[in-house]
């Protein structure tokens, strides 16, 4: 891991950096792997930034922009709902309703 840290201090020294310049994208993921280790091994934002050579901000926003964008969900087999749904705030669901029905719900329910 000390290795990759001097690695990645050594290109951003090279860099022309300042306020406002963007990072390439492969500086960007670099940055984010070693920054994610760091993490994983219960080290502080700031702690990360001071071996990295950056703000601990900059550190921190990198790490959670590159962190992966998939989640896990479930799909089921479902038939379409014939007629009106109803869906509420706090999570649930009523299919199946004819305009009468979903107008006496939603009434009932104000």
């Amino acid at each position: 891991m000390e290795n990759e840290v001097r690695k990645l201090r050594a290109t951003l020294a090279r860099r022309d950096g300042g306020r406002g310049r963007r990072f390439a994208p492969e500086l960007r993921r670099q940055i984010s792997v070693v920054g994610r280790r760091l993490r994983d091994e219960g080290k502080s934002w700031h702690g990360i930034g001071r071996e990295i050579g950056l703000p601990a901000e900059t550190v921190r926003r990198l790490c959670e922009q590159a962190a992966p964008g998939f989640a896990r969900v479930e799909v089921v087999n479902e038939f379409a709902a014939r007629g009106l749904v109803v869906v509420a705030p706090s999570g649930y669901r009523v299919e199946g309703l004819d305009v009468e029905t979903a107008v006496a719900l939603l009434a009932r329910l104000a």
